[in-house]
């Protein structure tokens, strides 16, 4: 029976909620040997094994249960023979049987594509201790006490999980006799439609997987369906990068979306704009790191969330073939964004922070855009601001997380509806608004627009303060 860890890296009794596995794939390792040294009797003491990325192979015993993880196999006792190691590339496999000798026996077996018999480890009475402390990020230690290896491996959750429930049966002695029978050590190939993919394209609803996604895709493109929601499946995609649900039926996102690694999103060709503010949730969480490129031409949007400007590290955003008239005052904190496009849109300006940004591709084809003179103002002094201001303003200029989870959610409409400056900074209540023009040389290295083949579009401005309005309208005025 499996015990709580006593060592410093802390320990987790292992938990295991699902009984069934899902495909194993056998990864690249690299196999750390010590220099040229009669090995003699300490032989079985210098292999340590460490995954690297590579081709996947699948590999099976006959009726054997078995798992194909990243896996690194030390020696508690080798610092003391002060080796160094060089590094081999071999293929390492980890599987868990019957002894061909003994129904009653279980042990685990190491192998690699150099060692096919493998490296035998015995269960009963043999095992030190199962490190699960880190189960729920897919790594785990099992110690032996003869030979005084550590295996580390690093997996899948579930199939990790489901392993270690598997070892712990094992342990337990709590597995019928028709499991387990290993009848061959020889190592048997599998056909290559077994593999997990790690891409899937759908083009009809037929084609939607019955038993769920599998959960090593990387790649999911699901278009012209008809699909009126996401499915709950891919929202469980843990190493989804790439999401194409263009052409689609679509009218909000579940807020849970931004819990995933996603790279690209494109939900080009849906309804979105038959949405409400309260269905932009997904904007935020782990998406303000991650997201690279978003889509969200052809939605019919005659608006967008202040939300968007938390996308950091949105680089592409496409926003052609909509109703927009505005767009987020805070677009141009943006500082990663390289491609912004806004045709065939309804727009007459566009926020005055969008002068801070650096592009290499503007398009602005196809708006309402229309000649503007700008008037002389010569503004008084500004009041002064209230504690809440200065506070919000503290929050916004820091960058700080904030969340329903974290303050009210009065606070978080007051912070995600802020003005923005042409400065970068926010403000609310306390502000200057005056119209501008945008020189659209000055923010990007190619642009399309089509104002009378003019070089420049309205803006209208918000400033923070008296300094940044001088800067911006009189800037001969900025030492007065």
């Amino acid at each position: 029976m499996l015990k709580n860890a006593t060592t410093g890296d802390g320990s987790l009794r292992i938990t295991s909620h699902r009984r069934h596995f899902l495909p194993v794939i056998a990864a690249q390792t690299t196999m750390i040997l010590p220099p040229q040294i009669n090995y003699s009797d300490i032989y079985k003491l210098q292999v340590h094994t460490r995954m690297n990325t590579g081709q996947c192979k699948i590999f099976s015993f006959e009726n054997a249960e078995y798992s194909v993880q990243l896996v690194a196999t030390g020696n508690r006792q080798l610092s003391k023979f002060a080796l160094k190691s060089q590094h081999k590339h071999v293929k390492s496999t980890i599987a868990l049987c019957r002894h061909p000798k003994n129904e009653n026996e279980f042990m685990i077996i190491h192998f690699t594509a150099q060692n096919k018999v493998g490296i035998k480890y015995k269960l009963s009475d043999n095992v030190q201790s199962v490190l699960t402390r880190f189960v729920n990020e897919g790594k785990a230690t099992i110690q032996f006490k003869e030979p005084t290896h550590d295996l580390f491996i690093k997996a899948d959750i579930i199939q990790l999980k489901g392993f270690l429930h598997l070892l712990r049966r094992a342990l337990e002695k709590n597995i019928s006799g028709n499991e387990l029978t290993l009848s061959s050590m020889s190592v048997t190939p599998v056909s290559n439609k077994n593999i997990a993919p790690k891409k899937l394209i759908v083009k009809s609803r037929s084609e939607l997987p019955m038993k769920g996604f599998p959960r090593t895709l990387e790649f999911l493109c699901i278009n012209e369906i008809r699909l009126c929601k996401l499915c709950i499946g891919v929202l469980q995609l843990q190493k989804l990068r790439v999401l194409d649900i263009s052409d689609n039926c679509i009218e909000y996102l579940p807020p849970e979306l931004n819990k995933l690694p996603l790279e690209d999103l494109n939900i080009a060709g849906n309804d979105l704009g038959k949405g409400t503010l309260k269905q932009w949730g997904w904007i935020g969480g782990g998406l303000m790191k991650t997201l690279k490129k978003l889509n969200l031409s052809n939605n019919k949007l005659q608006y967008l969330p202040e939300q968007l400007v938390k996308l950091q590290g949105l680089m592409t955003l496409n926003l052609d073939n909509n109703n927009l008239t505005v767009l987020p005052s805070g677009i141009g904190n943006l500082r990663c964004l390289r491609n912004l496009s806004i045709a065939r849109n309804q727009l007459t300006q566009v926020p005055g922070s969008m002068k801070r940004l650096h592009l290499d591709y503007l398009d602005l084809s196809n708006n309402s855009f229309k000649p503007i003179s700008v008037a002389a103002v010569f503004p008084k002094t500004l009041p002064v601001c209230t504690l809440k201001e200065y506070a919000a303003r503290k929050v916004l200029f820091a960058r700080l997380p904030y969340g329903p989870n974290t303050v009210p959610a009065t606070v978080v409409d007051y912070l995600d509806y802020a003005f923005y400056c042409i400065c970068g900074r926010s403000c609310f209540e306390v502000h200057l608004h005056h119209a501008n023009v945008l020189m659209l040389e000055s923010i990007t290295e190619q642009f399309v627009n089509t104002m009378a083949e003019l070089n420049y579009v309205p803006m209208d401005c918000y400033y923070c303060s008296l300094r940044c309005f001088r800067k911006m309208t009189y800037p001969s005025m900025l030492n007065v």
